[in-house]
């Protein structure tokens, strides 16, 4: 007994050791791609030696947001179709990329060429490079639970400030040599972590911490270790199969995307609109030659503050805000402050633009972690979720950016401060209508979300029982597909449930996860928050709907009339 004792300590003792390794170097190898990544693109590769709030070069970063659309879309593509498997994102490739438009531009500035000439190869490379090394990230991290997901996050971003601040005052040539050399290092960790994940899934052993054998949706449920990509995947391949099937299975992953995108609704739109609102600003600013004292430094103090704040909550509040919370309490500070910005102080347009700079990059890291936490649960493939995100994210980017330059230059560009202060004004009314179109969509689709979710429990009860028929008729649905059906069942009857009984919008959180027999521990680590806040919501969630146990809700649930 004594024997089996120890040999089991030495196994946890080992498996904690390797958790501990392997959690370093996702923390080691993302935050030292983001560090490398964000120096490059703020300075251009050097060539600018502060960015003018969020751009360095406006012919720069339309080159990268076209790379990246189009990297993008070809992944999303490919994803889609089944060419691209779990844990088959390159590493080595993109890390290659970089370092060649690092060295393109180190030749660049050897050679004084042109920024336009001496940037565009440069830029095409870093988009494409960017976009791969940021799906083999996010995949890494659809592979956790969303606890672990979001510390990794806060200390790789950490570690991103660290490296960014200092390779920015270095020389040029310095600054890309070192470049290299940090990005071989992430390379390697990417490596390990590439080795070490799949086995560690396939082995059902603790990935950084996490319980991987708990039975939750985990994200390595293939027999190769592969992230839950069970919806994306299924029947991509199979165009030998039956027509049915086919069909069933294409049905059945478009609504696992369908709700993917759903849950994703308010954070990406809330993206989308301060990424197209600041490329309008900073574009119209930059060609207009419109700069106040300290505008260089917006950026990097911008990013600083993200983080900050965003490690406040990851380890303080112990809970993650929703993006369209944050949107309602920032966007009309914004959009407030906006009004007054061409008439007064220099000192007023750095706090503004520190302030819109910050909540876009809070909103970014948000979003991280918010597609690593949907593709986890809704397993779904995380290439597909960040890649669609960023792609339309770069539209918007480079439809603003283009918009802002057209503005500044028509007619000739500014003749006098008179046109020029109204060009201003009209650029500015624009941004208005964006944020505040952006709230009413907040605000209705709020609403929207809790009326049709009663309304489609009735709906989706029948279909889902016709589907799950037509299936078992023709022999060709899945496990996956019946799971994914029975799903969305159970989350439109909670959602009844929780609005006769006047819930909370997390309380009717908490009522799906109990509706599934999940512990208070489990629903802790899944809404990162503590045991006694669940607690909490649990006897609120029985005493409005006159309850005393578990078996209790669950009939309530399955009842009829739910």
């Amino acid at each position: 007994m004594r024997e089996r004792s120890r040999g089991k300590e030495t196994h946890s003792s080992r498996a904690s050791v390797r958790s501990f390794v392997l959690s370093a170097a996702i923390v080691a190898g993302f935050g030292l791609y983001r560090g490398v990544n964000s120096s490059a693109y703020l300075s251009a590769f050097a060539f600018v030696k502060s960015p003018f709030l969020f751009v360095p070069d406006l012919f720069f970063n339309v080159v990268v947001a076209c790379s990246v659309v189009v990297c993008a879309g070809i992944a999303v593509l490919l994803a889609l179709t089944g060419r691209l498997k779990a844990f088959s994102m390159p590493y080595v490739l993109p890390t290659g990329l970089l370092i060649a438009a690092n060295a393109a531009a180190l030749a660049g500035v050897v050679l004084s060429l042109p920024a336009d000439m001496a940037l565009l190869v440069p830029g095409v490379l870093y988009g494409a490079g960017s976009v791969m090394l940021s799906l083999f990230w996010i995949e890494v991290f659809s592979a956790e639970k969303p606890s672990v997901i979001v510390t990794q996050i806060a200390l790789g971003m950490l570690l991103n400030v660290v490296v960014s601040a200092g390779l920015t005052p270095l020389d040029p040539d310095v600054q890309m040599k070192l470049s290299c050399v940090l990005l071989v290092i992430a390379a390697l960790c990417a490596r390990f972590v590439r080795r070490v994940l799949p086995h560690a899934c396939a082995e059902g052993a603790p990935l950084a911490g996490a319980d991987a054998g708990a039975g939750d949706a985990r994200a390595c449920e293939q027999g190769e270790g592969a992230p839950a990509f069970v919806n994306a995947d299924a029947g991509a391949g199979a165009g030998a199969g039956a027509g049915g099937q086919d069909k069933a299975s294409l049905r059945t992953r478009f609504a696992a995307y369908r709700d993917a995108f759903l849950e994703l609704g308010d954070s990406v739109v809330a993206f989308f609109v301060l990424e197209a609102v600041i490329g309008l600003l900073n574009s119209f600013m930059l060609t207009g030659s419109l700069d106040f004292e300290g505008s260089g430094k917006v950026s990097s103090g911008a990013i600083v503050g993200a983080i900050i704040v965003f490690c406040f909550v990851v380890f303080v509040m112990h809970r993650m805000p929703k993006v369209s919370t944050v949107s309602r309490v920032i966007m009309p500070v914004l959009a407030a402050m906006l009004v007054f910005l061409p008439f007064l102080s220099e000192t007023y347009n750095l706090v503004f633009y520190m302030l819109l700079l910050g909540s876009y990059y809070f909103v970014a890291l948000l979003i991280t972690y918010l597609v690593a936490e949907v593709a986890h649960v809704r397993r779904v493939s995380p290439y597909v979720l960040m890649g669609v995100t960023m792609g339309v994210a770069r539209v918007f980017l480079v439809v603003a950016l283009l918009g802002g330059f057209a503005a500044a230059v028509a007619g000739g560009g500014p003749s006098d401060e008179g046109e020029h202060t109204m060009r201003y004004l009209v650029i500015i009314v624009v941004v208005l209508y964006a944020l505040c179109m952006a709230l009413v969509f907040f605000s209705r689709d709020r609403k929207r979300r809790r009326e049709g979710a009663s309304q489609s429990a009735g709906r989706d009860g029948p279909r889902v029982d016709g589907a799950l028929a037509a299936a078992q008729a023709d022999a060709a649905a899945t496990q996956a597909d019946a799971a994914s059906e029975g799903e969305r069942a159970l989350e439109s009857r909670c959602a009844a449930v929780a609005r006769e009984g006047g819930l909370t919008e997390r309380e009717a959180e908490v009522l799906v996860y109990l509706a599934r027999g999940r512990t208070k521990a489990y629903i802790a680590e899944a809404l990162f928050v503590t045991e006694n806040t669940v607690r909490s919501h649990v006897r609120n969630i029985y005493s409005k709907l006159g309850i005393h146990t578990r078996q209790q809700l669950i009939d309530l649930v399955e009842s009829p009339r739910s």
